[in-house]
């Protein structure tokens, strides 16, 4: 069953739970398109929480209703204590505002311990007012009218028999993925970023898990908010020629993750020609800058 105890579509699974099972996920399916070895490092090594992580991670929650609530560092601003060295503390910052104290730290690893993300008070306002932007637009609230949060999923590779695992943000009438960006929510700007950051392959893997398990394929949805005010959401889909490529690159991960299991070999980057030597060739932009500068040059 998948590698794990679990199997198909599975509802309000704990997502520490989830990410310690077996099989190949989104993340890893972007990390095989890159090298193998990348992959490789990436299964190898232990993953600590990251706070660059922290702001779409909270805001996830807040949304979607599920995941990890937020957990304010006491600053004397608020009601918020917390108990350090047998002292209950008003606030756990240095006298400039920084998170380099030991009460700081303390305050941290014990959030984080119970599952919480903890923000200092203006990341807490931020995550509300994005979550709000969010919630205002209405397509997305049509979209979340009905379906459920966080769904698992897992099934095994027809071809090779190995686990292959997924998690939808939503899942209703249509699958979900909410991103947050430092960038643009607009349509220029935001599918730049989605290829840059394979968000194709992560909807070509999601959409060949959920057919292989529903024999269904849904419309999907990428939900984009702005870190920055004003907090603008926008909704987008791939184009029909990006899906067949998104389909065909999800497809390559999973030939490439067999070929590592089955060989326990797992390379870096290849060359254009296939040898151990590559050849550096001019991109577009310096070949354009050459003919502007030198085509038809008497100098």
């Amino acid at each position: 069953m998948s590698g794990s105890n679990y199997a198909g579509l599975v509802h309000g699974l704990d997502e520490t739970v989830y990410h310690a099972l077996p099989g190949l996920s989104s993340t890893g399916a972007k990390k095989l398109l890159r090298s193998p070895a990348h992959f490789q490092h990436y299964i190898s090594q232990p993953h600590e929480p990251k706070p660059e992580f922290d702001l779409g991670s909270a805001v996830h929650s807040r949304v979607l209703g599920v995941g990890a609530q937020i957990a304010i560092y006491p600053d004397g601003a608020g009601e918020e204590t917390f108990e350090f060295e047998g002292e209950e503390l008003t606030t756990v910052l240095s006298k400039v505002g920084a998170l380099g104290t030991k009460a700081a730290k303390a305050f941290e690893a014990d959030a984080r311990a119970k599952g919480l993300i903890p923000v200092k008070r203006e990341k807490g306002a931020q995550v509300q007012r994005m979550a709000e932007s969010v919630l205002a637009d209405p397509t997305v609230r049509k979209l979340l009218e009905t379906g459920d949060p966080e769904v698992s999923m897992f099934a095994d590779d027809p071809e090779t028999g190995l686990p292959m695992r997924g998690r939808l943000d939503w899942l209703g009438r249509r699958i979900a993925d909410l991103k947050t960006t430092s960038g643009d929510a607009s349509e220029e700007v935001f599918e730049k970023d989605a290829f840059r950051l394979g968000y194709d392959v992560q909807f070509g893997h999601y959409e060949w898990l959920y057919n292989l398990i529903t024999g269904d394929t849904l419309p999907y949805l990428f939900i984009v908010v702005e870190t920055a005010a004003p907090y603008l959401t926008g909704v987008f889909r791939l184009g029909d020629d990006e899906i067949l490529m998104a389909r065909r690159r999800a497809m390559e991960a999973r030939i490439r993750y067999a070929r590592g299991i089955e060989t326990g070999e797992w390379p870096g980057y290849k060359t254009r020609g296939g040898g151990p030597i590559g050849i550096l060739r001019a991109p577009v932009w310096n070949v354009n800058q050459y003919i502007d500068e030198f085509e038809g040059s008497t100098a």
